[in-house]
């Protein structure tokens, strides 16, 4: 069972587009309190995913939704217009939207659309651990060159050399390569090379 928060500041049209998509059964349809705070709803309903509805989607609501990305607790978001807008698709997307729909869609498409959001969530969030762990060994890999490169010139040797030492502190010392590396390089960064 999909588990959908439905947020939208027109009760009406939120109960009408609650009562479509509780016709598939599939479907766990949990409307937010027009006042409420979309976190604190996320929260307390653990959704699959959360759908914002026509009158959110202004750019004022998009700051819950950016709220709700930039916190523990996010969860894919799909926004649901009145009419399709090139400017606040963007601003949508770069909120954290993952899926950007215009209202009219009928509502058998709402699932499909509902699952492909959940889809895109997972398989960019995947994507950007993949490059921040990325960007983490690139860093790293840097910064023990940086102290091998220190290492060599204070004590004129081969970079073979310098590598085993970092490896030997490291084991010596039950530490990562990385650890040796950072720490030799604040200890050693003012030092004249002689």
């Amino acid at each position: 069972m999909m588990k959908v928060l439905l947020a939208d500041e027109n009760s009406h049209r939120a109960g009408a587009l609650a009562r479509l998509l509780e016709a598939d059964n599939s479907l766990d349809v949990i409307l937010l309190n027009p006042h409420a705070s979309l976190i604190d709803a996320v929260r307390c309903h653990a959704p699959d995913i959360v759908l914002v509805d026509i009158s959110r989607a202004d750019r004022d609501a998009l700051d819950s939704v950016r709220a709700l990305a930039a916190s523990p607790l996010e969860r894919p978001v799909a926004l649901f217009v009145d009419e399709d807008d090139e400017s606040l698709m963007e601003d949508a997307f770069a909120a954290g939207v993952c899926s950007y729909n215009v209202l009219d869609t009928p509502v058998k498409n709402v699932k499909p659309l509902l699952r492909s959001a959940i889809a895109l969530y997972h398989r960019f969030k995947k994507t950007n651990a993949e490059l921040l762990a990325a960007k983490k060994t690139l860093s790293e890999r840097e910064t023990i060159d940086r102290a091998k490169l220190l290492f060599m010139k204070h004590e004129r040797c081969k970079e073979e050399e310098a590598y085993r030492w970092f490896r030997k502190q490291a084991m010596q010392h039950s530490r990562k390569i990385i650890d040796i590396a950072s720490e030799y390089l604040s200890n050693n960064a003012g030092k004249p090379v002689e």
